[in-house]
């Protein structure tokens, strides 16, 4: 551009108008104007560089405008999709968690029955569905106990069917079940208070603990499921067995030196009193003090 100013300007001095002038008064004036002409000249040439770097570095801008423009749109849809994706995650964690707690609950509730049916099976006597002799270990020392803390009486009743044998013998083993059975419901049905338990000991005898309960009121309970059995005809394939029971008691009353296992014997000995006496009938044993 200014190669270009230059070559004008030389061409002009070479304009013999132009060369005339400079050799007149009028140099002076002719300076002037070139002056002024360069001065145009040079501000239009630098307008138009300015212009045209400014125009190229606008554009530039422009694009680097709308190429971040791009990315940003770029970026919010991605963070869109990964915002969506992970809210996906979420709702399908959520929904696993929940099925996985669903699955445990069940599992916990499937365990619980289990202990519960194992623990049933535990303390209860398969046959009779009164509670077995390890039940009996537990709950006569527990009562034992808190007869002891609570200075009340503790009963202990042991039943025993008479003749059983012949039943076994006569009618067979399966009868003689189905009679353990019959006697087991009419023991648990003579029972008023939840507080008493009654247990199959072994064979054909059954004990009751009768918490609270002194001597007379053992007594009863024992001479009311004694008389009621002796109205009672037991059936077995259409044939009418007639059964009786012996029962031997024994009350603790916070004896010097008495346990459980005194306790037992004592209504041990009482039962086999009544068996020697011809059974059919209750007997009770006293602690001598």
């Amino acid at each position: 551009m200014i190669a270009k100013i230059a070559g004008f300007i030389s061409l002009l001095m070479t304009y013999s108008p132009v060369s005339k002038a400079m050799t007149e008064q009028g140099v002076d004036h002719l300076c002037f104007g070139i002056g002024m002409f360069l001065g145009c000249v040079i501000t239009l040439s630098l307008g138009l560089y300015l212009n045209r770097h400014y125009r190229i570095k606008y554009h530039k801008m422009l694009r680097q405008f709308k190429f971040a423009k791009s990315n940003a749109r770029i970026a919010e849809q991605a963070m869109n999709t990964l915002a969506k994706e992970q809210e996906d995650s979420q709702d399908l964690l959520e929904e696993r968690v929940q099925e996985r707690t669903l699955e445990l609950n069940i599992a916990l509730q499937e365990l619980e029955s289990a202990n519960q049916e194992l623990e049933r099976k535990n303390v209860l006597d398969e046959l009779t569905g009164l509670h077995n002799r390890r039940f009996y270990d537990q709950k006569i020392l527990a009562e034992y106990r808190r007869s002891r803390r609570n200075l009340t009486a503790l009963s202990l009743v042991l039943i025993d069917i008479d003749h059983f044998k012949l039943v076994n013998d006569m009618h067979g083993h399966l009868a003689g079940d189905q009679c353990l059975i019959w006697l087991a419901k009419h023991i648990q049905q003579s029972l008023k208070r939840s507080a008493d338990k009654a247990f199959r000991y072994g064979g054909e005898e059954f004990c009751l603990i009768l918490p609270n309960s002194d001597a007379q009121g053992a007594l009863l309970v024992a001479e009311q499921l004694r008389l009621q059995l002796c109205e009672q005809v037991f059936q077995f394939q259409n044939i009418d067995i007639a059964l009786t029971i012996s029962c031997g008691i024994c009350t603790y009353h916070q004896q010097a030196d008495i346990g459980p296992e005194q306790i037992f014997s004592g209504a041990d000995k009482a039962l086999y009193q009544a068996k020697h006496n011809g059974r059919n009938q209750t007997q009770q044993y006293t602690f001598i003090e």
